[in-house]
């Protein structure tokens, strides 16, 4: 009888201590921080400004105002990607992806550049004088850092760090040289390029 009173009471001891302790597995288990498999990006140092890509400087003569059509060279290119420099490499529609949620734009698809061969620009150039027509694009940079969700969603792994760069707007015209343009406009970066 001694016996079988102890042993219930091992028994009810040790139910008690698993009532209050909980189960191991629940009782160690990470909590949840992400979504399995989520990629994350954090980006700094954002910009956005005019690039000229195509851009020559011309004369007007008096007697020659009107609408007319003109070459303008290659200047430079832009073009939409990622550069990494550190850690994992994601890939560049990713990352590009992310920069457009970023600035809330419309960006130009990784892999795109812009023409690298002249420009026709038509333009009504309605008084004589001295112009910079231009074709240039809206150029957008970051600098990101990555992660992704591990399997569990209890902490982020795969940590990558690069650039971004694309563009958005584009925009096409001609400047005249005495003009004063807004600053940050398309015209601006013209003019103080090629006036």
């Amino acid at each position: 009888m001694t016996r079988k009173l102890l042993s219930a009471a091992g028994v009810t001891g040790l139910l008690a201590a698993t009532a209050v302790l909980g189960p191991v597995t629940a009782a160690n288990a990470a909590p949840l921080v992400c979504e399995p498999g989520y990629k994350s990006a954090k980006w700094t140092n954002v910009s956005q400004k005019w690039v000229i890509t195509h851009a020559k400087q011309i004369s007007i003569a008096s007697g020659s105002t009107g609408t007319h059509s003109k070459t303008a060279t290659y200047r430079t290119t832009v073009s939409s990607g990622r550069e990494v420099t550190a850690g994992v490499n994601y890939s560049a529609n990713w990352v590009i992806s992310s920069l457009d949620a970023n600035v809330s734009g419309t960006l130009t698809r990784a892999g795109e550049k812009t023409k690298e061969t002249s420009e026709t620009i038509t333009f009504n150039f309605n008084q004589p004088g001295t112009y910079a027509i231009f074709s240039g694009v809206k150029k957008v940079t970051g600098y990101y850092s990555a992660k992704t969700c591990n399997s569990r969603g209890t902490g982020w792994v795969n940590a990558g760090y690069g650039k971004g760069q694309s563009w958005s707007v584009e925009a096409e015209g001609a400047v005249k040289c005495s003009e004063r343009p807004a600053a940050g406009s398309a015209k601006r970066a013209a003019k103080d390029g090629y006036c």
